[in-house]
């Protein structure tokens, strides 16, 4: 190990945590640097960790929000009836998986096995035909009744044993689906940034991340660490408990901050915990025991911490506990702290199953309804085998099984690029149409917020173009639960 200052990984750290050392990010600096230094910038691609089962993939729906997941850093496992047309038109990836299965036939016992939650975006195949009845369409291969309503009652059975054994938790960086952009998320913040000479590396195993490197007091140093980038938007975890970690270590005692403020250098929450050597263990950190610190410092007048804004998490290894302390497990030398996952836990549920349905599905139920004015599917359902009365009755089963779900009834939808603000509305009177890009990208940011669940929701597209982060939060909460 080098026992010198090394001005070329202090830079490293620099550029990749767009920071200028207890002075603040460059963001103010971007005009004048991005031209200059058009990687400095580089935008997160993370959003999302875990296995996501997505139901159609094969569709021209799934197929955005396959692409839309794997974008965003989850892996996929992609259900499909022909394997052929998915490997021809499902993007390559390394964790995009393919399973062949028929939603109108018991599905395999294994479907849901490591997944986090199922997109579902099966439906009756309906194509134009000039030479049949009017409108013009007809219903190709298996009926709607066989593809919506028996297809729920197939995904259920495999669901409801499996999801309600599951605990609540936000899985916040799922390792046992270690993709590309969970690494590019997490940098290394040694005490070089200091003067000293410790050294660390955060990489990606088959089924885990690896938090190593080696730790010198020389040149008063004496810590090392991985901290994620400020996150955008910042996480909300309102509603949780703490911080859950599966870990295995080498007998050290560790830290964990969180950090309420985008600031670069400001307080910190940590909480130590104490780890066994190679053994897995599952550490519980409640949001109520964190420690306001400032520079290793206690700071007991600090706010406390605010958990509905995490801009970013770090996991430190230091020869220091609080206020000169030192680290009673502490060794300098090398370090091995293997992730398996870091969650929020709690009773807070995330939806589980994000269904696909239609807008129009209730509207023959309306009273003094024209149906001239109405999209062709309510006009002829039941020329088109009832497709409408299916997918409700498909939704009626869902919102029985007492699993968090979330039912999304897109307007007419459309190949169409995206990049327009979406309309929320209840009621089914919503008309219009939406890109299959925006509602893949509306469907994804559901699987991380617990107001969704239990929530009928009906979107379409404005004529304004969409928010770089939406308040989806708000605007989901001010639409009425399904739940009394």
């Amino acid at each position: 190990m080098a026992n010198s200052w090394e001005l070329g990984r202090f830079l490293d750290t620099l550029r990749f945590f767009q920071t200028l050392p207890f002075v603040g990010t460059l963001e103010p600096l971007r005009p004048m640097l991005a031209p200059l230094f058009p990687d400095l910038f580089k935008p997160l691609a993370y959003r999302g960790s875990g296995l996501v089962v997505v139901m159609g993939a094969t569709g021209r729906t799934g197929q955005a929000v396959v692409k839309t997941l794997l974008d965003q850093g989850y892996a996929v496992r992609a259900v499909v009836r022909d394997r052929a047309k998915a490997e021809k038109v499902l993007p390559p990836a390394p964790f995009l998986e393919i399973t062949v299965a028929d939603v109108t036939q018991p599905l395999p016992a294994d479907l849901l096995q490591g997944s986090r939650a199922v997109i579902n975006c099966v439906g009756a195949k309906v194509q134009p035909n000039p030479n049949a009845p009017p409108p013009g369409l007809e219903i190709v291969g298996a009926s709607p009744e066989a593809v919506e309503f028996e297809g729920m009652r197939h995904l259920l059975e495999r669901a409801q044993p499996y999801f309600q054994s599951q605990p609540n938790s936000y899985p916040l960086f799922d390792y046992r689906y270690p993709t590309p952009p969970l690494k590019e998320v997490w940098g290394a913040l040694d005490d070089v940034v200091m003067g000293g000479v410790s050294a660390s590396q955060f990489y990606l195993k088959e089924h885990s991340a690896l938090f190593t490197g080696l730790v010198s007091t020389e040149n008063s140093g004496g810590f090392v660490s991985i901290r994620t980038r400020n996150l955008n938007p910042p996480l909300n975890l309102q509603g949780y408990t703490g911080i859950q970690l599966r870990v295995r270590g080498d007998g050290q005692r560790y830290k964990f901050f969180l950090r309420s403020d985008p600031a670069w250098d400001g307080i910190g929450y940590a909480l130590s915990f104490d780890t066994v050597a190679d053994q897995w263990i599952t550490v519980e950190l409640p949001f109520s025991h964190f420690i306001p610190v400032f520079r290793a410092r206690t700071a007991p007048n600090a706010p406390p911490l605010n958990v509905g804004q995490i801009y970013s998490l770090q996991l430190m290894l230091s020869k220091f506990e609080y206020d000169g302390a030192l680290n009673p497990h502490f060794r300098p030398g090398t370090l091995n702290l293997e992730i398996e996952s870091i969650q929020a836990y709690g009773s807070l549920p995330l939806p589980r199953i994000i269904q696909v349905s239609s807008a129009g599905v209730t509207r023959l139920q309306q009273p003094n309804l024209d149906l001239k004015g109405q999209p062709l599917a309510v006009q002829y359902n039941d020329q088109l085998g009832g497709i409408l009365t299916w997918k409700l009755a498909a939704e009626n089963m869902l919102r029985q099984s007492g699993l968090p779900y979330t039912i999304v009834r897109p307007c007419g939808l459309t190949d169409q690029p995206g990049g327009k603000d979406l309309r929320l509305d209840q009621g089914d009177r919503l008309t219009g149409s939406l890109s299959r890009e925006d509602l893949a990208a509306f469907l994804v940011s559901l699987l991380n917020l617990p107001v969704a669940c239990f929530r009928t929701v009906e979107v379409a597209a404005t004529d304004q173009p969409a928010a770089a982060t939406p308040n989806w939060v708000t605007r989901l909460g001010q639409l009425s639960s399904d739940r009394p």
